[in-house]
């Protein structure tokens, strides 16, 4: 049982990968080799990706009677579509190829795409249950509320993105109609409330807990928040709960 569980996990490992952007040029690959008749085979997947409709996320591209690529077509956090290629691979097991074609089983197979789905589903496209923000908001607002614990710049964000500063901090300020930083700061002092209630913990602690490794500082941000001291806001609290 193990013995096919492992089996089938590296099988999904071994399968080449090319990642392609909305224009068709490759942006990441794994696994291939400079092997010339895969070469050909790509340069096939693609033109073929080329000229169809991808009214599906999900389709096959057969090269020959034998060879294939699987594509998974998704959105980016730019909202451009990009094109996740598996392959080349042949689900026939007669068939005799190079080490460079993988065999695979038709169960293989469906756990490959299982496998890649889920992972661009949950880590890199957007959850369409989510606000009507472009993917680069929604996606900077979900690292805010992950990484709010650590200290976070624009450049933080951007780099995690991919995309222009100043493209980010406008599109961000137009669909939040609040600056990132803005943002950023009254989503930390949100959650010092809570630390603060409790009396038992220390104001530096409670600062370093939402990411500001300067005490003086993140008073400073909480007065010009709540119009009051960090102090000030436990006290009053402390003192309503009686």
């Amino acid at each position: 049982m193990i013995s096919n569980i492992l089996t089938s996990f590296f099988n999904c490992l071994s399968v080449p990968i090319l990642v392609l952007n909305h224009k068709f040029e490759t942006v990441f690959t794994y696994n291939h080799d400079s092997d010339i008749n895969n070469s050909l085979y790509i340069s096939k997947a693609i033109e073929k990706l080329k000229n169809i409709d991808c009214s599906s996320n999900t389709f096959s591209l057969n090269i020959t009677s034998d060879i294939a690529f699987t594509c998974i077509t998704f959105n980016h956090y730019d909202n451009n579509k990009m094109h996740l290629l598996l392959g080349p691979y042949t689900i026939n097991e007669d068939a005799n190829y190079s080490d460079a074609i993988n065999t695979l089983t038709e169960e293989w197979l469906n756990n490959i795409i299982k496998l890649h789905s889920y992972i661009i589903d949950n880590h890199i496209c957007i959850d369409k249950t989510s606000t009507n923000n472009s993917p680069c908001v929604n996606h900077a607002i979900k690292y805010i509320e992950k990484n709010y614990t650590t200290e976070i710049s624009i450049d933080d964000i951007c780099s995690e993105l991919n995309i222009n500063k100043c493209y980010f901090c406008s599109v961000f300020k137009k669909e939040t109609g609040s600056t990132f930083i803005n943002y950023l700061n009254n989503y930390k002092i949100e959650k010092s409330k809570e630390l603060l209630k409790n009396p038992n913990i220390s104001l530096l602690d409670v600062s370093l807990s939402v990411g500001y490794n300067n005490q003086s500082y993140f008073s400073t941000v909480f007065k010009k928040i709540t119009s009051k001291t960090p102090l000030e806001f436990r006290d009053e609290y402390l003192k309503n709960k009686k």
